[in-house]
């Protein structure tokens, strides 16, 4: 009897090459975007302390006391991967002393996050993110441009169709009123409530509004809602993020219940949202955490930031068909044929890519016929054939894969007219 087979994780999964193009695009498409901004690029561990998360995203938050990953090292520390960027991105700020940079301090990231969730189209136990902070400004303006910049994301990836959802959730002047409404309207309710939801209403009774349970939902429909429960400088806040997104024309709909599932979030919290159906059709949000860094252990600091799912951007552009354009890496194919060809395909590949020219092929293998079956599966637009007679006339043959037509050209200039022929200076 054989081996039984290892296969990944529930909830884990392979990027396999094919995937990974798309993959790649969108990442590339996001650094371009968040550097042309003026955004700084950090990385930080996939391992932290599981205190941090539980300071600072809160401990009784899904996030935290149900879905992260989190154990006891063989030092007897207590660990956990990452459920999510922002607290350990603001753990470095603290301690690298990023408060004494220029302000506002201006951070993207991506990468991998861990979540003991249950797995669906969409939602995977490790998934990836893309993610971006501004650390050191309080201002709307700030606002604004962290939710233009998203949307300018989502158009350089062909996602032209995204929807905006806005509120605000008040600050520690105006939270508390709102909460002891909050209270007293779901202790009047308690009987129609999820069971769930009775649960956690007296303790957190804002992440009841972000309940998705069925028969909760009548229920929410009545709440109160923040927006009548803002103090004069959450509300001038909130006006003034309104007024920018206006000015720039951007689209957007207030939505009373947007609470966010993370307990650092103050002021303005955001989400948006593709065209799929159901509970996945959310490509990620963000907000305002304007006491996370004082929570943390550093001094009193504005901060907003948003993180985005790309298995769910991948996910909408298949269903919105709006596949990305690819970068054409590679752009050639060095067919030979025969002994003394071999060594010149060899040679001439390499000299491709020192030259930055994308170039491939099998020189081990004969039959010119298969060679260019292959460099036609590949889909590049050019392929070099190098034969006995090339080698001794030290030049090549350039076929166009999609017309067939061919063309000789000096061996020792292939390199050059190929850079010029593709535009790479």
């Amino acid at each position: 009897m054989g081996k039984q087979q290892i296969q990944s994780l529930r909830g884990m999964y392979d990027l396999l090459p094919e995937q990974t193009v798309d993959y790649d695009y969108i990442l590339a498409a996001f650094r371009s975007v968040a550097r042309s901004a003026g955004y700084g690029r950090i990385e930080t561990p996939l391992l932290e302390d599981k205190a941090l998360f539980e300071r600072g995203v809160g401990a009784d938050t899904d996030a935290v006391s149900k879905e992260m990953y989190a154990f006891t090292d063989r030092s007897d520390n207590g660990v956990a991967l990452r459920p999510e960027f922002t607290a350990g991105i603001v753990r470095a700020f603290i301690e690298h002393g990023m408060n004494s940079q220029p302000q506002p301090v201006k951070l993207y990231s991506y990468g991998p996050l861990f979540r003991y969730d249950r797995p669906q189209a969409g939602r995977q136990r490790q998934f990836n993110q893309v993610n971006v902070e501004v650390i050191g400004e309080a201002a709307p303006s700030i606002d604004a441009q962290v939710i233009v910049l998203a949307l300018r994301f989502f158009r350089r990836i062909n996602l032209t169709n995204v929807t905006l959802q806005l509120n605000s959730i008040g600050d520690a002047a105006c939270r508390g009123k709102y909460r002891t409404a909050l209270i007293e309207y779901f202790k009047v309710n308690a009987k129609k409530l999820a069971a769930v939801d009775r649960e956690r209403y007296e303790n957190n009774p804002l992440r009841v509004l972000d309940s998705k349970e069925a028969s909760s939902q009548s229920v929410l429909a009545d709440a109160p809602q923040t927006l009548n429960y803002l103090c004069d400088a959450c509300q001038a806040h909130f006006s003034g993020v309104l007024e920018y997104l206006d000015d720039l024309g951007v689209a957007y709909e207030l939505n009373p219940l947007l609470v966010r599932g993370l307990d650092y979030y103050t002021r303005t919290v955001f989400e948006f949202y593709g065209e799929r159906e159901g509970s996945q059709s959310a490509l990620g949000g963000g907000g305002r955490y304007d006491a996370l860094v004082e929570r943390l252990g550093g001094q009193p600091t504005p901060a907003i930031g948003f993180a985005l799912g790309l298995e769910r951007m991948l996910l909408e552009i298949d269903e919105a068909g709006a596949k990305a354009v690819q970068p054409d890496d590679k752009r050639v194919y060095v067919a030979s044929l025969g002994e003394p060809a071999r060594l010149a395909a060899f040679r001439l590949i390499e000299q491709l890519l020192d030259g930055s020219v994308g170039a491939l092929g099998a020189v081990d293998r004969d039959g010119i016929g298969s060679q260019l079956a292959r460099a036609d599966k590949l889909g590049v637009p050019l392929a070099i054939i190098i034969g006995q007679k090339e080698v001794r006339e030290e030049t090549v043959i350039l076929r166009d894969m999609a017309s067939g037509a061919q063309e000789i050209l000096p061996l020792n200039g292939i390199v050059a007219e190929l850079r010029s022929r593709f535009g790479i200076v």
